[in-house]
């Protein structure tokens, strides 16, 4: 039996607010208000609506409208940047890591997972069918992000120079250690590096400040001077380059790191 698309009194009274407002995904509480309905009584108006492939359930409480010009299709999913947003509400977060990496056009791998952080502790979700993985970030480490506009949707984002220190504070969340030095050589052009510089600092994690300078030394990204003042600050004892592999390899002194990805590795991937 073919599906048809019709619209109740109610239905109709949503989408063409949603349509006046330029919603595509849209809450149980803002679908009962616009309907002047009881959330349970919405809940029952979508479901049946879901049923005739008007909306597409993102989670529990969360939709998406299926635009009539798709036609007969009768499932739909906004960017899954779009759909975090807004399923997210008014907490506090910044896309960051891999999604960052991809928005600054960092990236040299697919991700279709997407990177929040944030102050508050959250448990990964799937939403839509992305995995939405909440890094927490203390309110000291909060810093570094911009608002960014993406299709046609405002959005919080970490800045070019905070998604490089996120890479390599947390290699794995953004492809591994290959990978976050492929984007810090992308970013050449782009890069204030005394931010970057600043921003490592501000973290206060020694080892974040030894791969960054590191990898700003061996990529020629900042002054050779202030690197090596930078380098003479720093305490004596070794961390790994890369926090996910075993500790072998070389070792270098002025930055106090267990080479365990080693330069010619680094030199070879950001010359291909």
């Amino acid at each position: 039996m073919e599906l048809t698309k019709t619209l109740g009194r109610r239905t109709s009274r949503l989408f063409c607010r949603l349509h006046d407002e330029g919603t595509t995904v849209f809450d149980l509480e803002k679908a009962a208000a616009l309907m002047k309905v009881t959330r349970p009584q919405a809940a029952g108006i979508l479901y049946a609506a879901g049923k005739r492939g008007l909306v597409t359930p993102v989670k529990r409480g969360l939709y998406n409208l299926v635009p009539f010009e798709l036609g007969s299709t009768t499932f739909h999913l906004e960017d899954r940047y779009l759909l975090v947003r807004v399923s997210l509400g008014d907490m506090q977060y910044f896309l960051s890591h891999a999604s960052a990496f991809d928005i600054h056009r960092l990236a040299t791998q697919p991700n279709f997972d997407v990177y929040v952080s944030s102050p508050r502790r959250r448990k990964n979700i799937n939403l839509g069918g992305s995995l939405v993985h909440f890094v927490w970030t203390p309110a000291k480490r909060f810093f570094g992000y911009q608002r960014m506009k993406l299709g046609n949707t405002q959005h919080y984002v970490s800045d070019l120079e905070r998604t490089l220190v996120d890479g390599v504070s947390m290699p794995a969340y953004c492809g591994g250690l290959v990978e976050v030095a492929k984007a810090f050589f992308t970013a050449k052009a782009r890069l204030d590096s005394a931010k970057l510089i600043k921003y490592a600092r501000d973290y206060q994690i020694g080892a974040v400040l030894r791969r960054a300078g590191f990898l700003m030394e061996l990529l020629k990204l900042a002054d050779k001077a202030v690197l090596d003042e930078l380098a003479a600050d720093l305490p004596a004892g070794y961390v790994k380059l890369d926090p996910d592999l075993p500790a072998e390899g070389g070792r270098d002194p002025q930055w106090g790191l267990q080479l365990n990805v080693s330069r010619e590795e680094i030199e070879n991937a950001v010359s291909h």
